[in-house]
């Protein structure tokens, strides 16, 4: 019996949270974008968590803009994590900000980051890994990259310069349905983590 009522109260907060994403998400939708007036799909901020003033509503080719800027200026490496649908932001968070376990994931991760771009052969400053659901993107930060997104055998960190990085993210925003509330890039010279977050 109680069992039963914790699997109902578990699965109406589940709702009422999955129903406020939506409103969320469809508010950022319904916004202009702030540079040419196009319907804005996401949210771009200078920095993670940034408060809602300070959240700027973008198209998806002025958001890729300023995301090209930001990833081809940042001054550090930071391992991305293929942007996936469900979770509301899509940020930087520099290694400080992680667990010691992500931290030390992180650094053995971008030691073997190659010196050049597989793409291009341009400079490599990021690891891209792929992934495909929200569900293991969401327990990276319990679990780590390793035992999550790269368990599955033959699974490996791609070594990508910037844009090369960006073109990526782009085709994954082309494959979803709603935007991201906040979206930012790297920023300063401290290695990170750009990831999908539900905070």
């Amino acid at each position: 019996m109680h069992i039963g009522l914790i699997l109902l109260i578990a699965a109406v907060v589940a709702g009422v949270g999955a129903a406020v994403l939506r409103l969320t998400r469809k508010k950022v939708e319904s916004r202009l974008c702030a540079h040419c007036g196009a319907p804005a799909m996401h949210g771009y901020s200078k920095t993670a968590e940034s408060a809602v003033e300070d959240i700027v509503p973008l198209c998806v080719p002025c958001l890729l803009e300023h995301l090209d800027e930001d990833y081809c200026n940042y001054d550090g490496r930071a391992v991305v994590i293929q942007p996936v649908a469900e979770l509301p932001c899509y940020v930087f968070r520099p290694k400080s900000d992680w667990s010691e376990l992500l931290r030390g994931e992180l650094d053995t991760l971008l030691a073997g980051l190659h010196s050049h771009c597989t793409s291009c052969s341009n400079p490599a400053r990021y690891l891209w890994v792929n992934a495909l659901e929200a569900g293991p993107v969401a327990k990276v930060p319990q679990m780590g990259i390793t035992h999550t997104l790269l368990a599955a055998s033959g699974a490996r960190p791609i070594s990508l310069c910037g844009r090369c990085s960006v073109q990526r993210i782009a085709r994954s925003f082309a494959g979803q349905e709603a935007g991201y509330v906040e979206v930012c890039g790297p920023r300063g010279s401290e290695d990170g983590l750009i990831t999908a977050i539900g905070y």
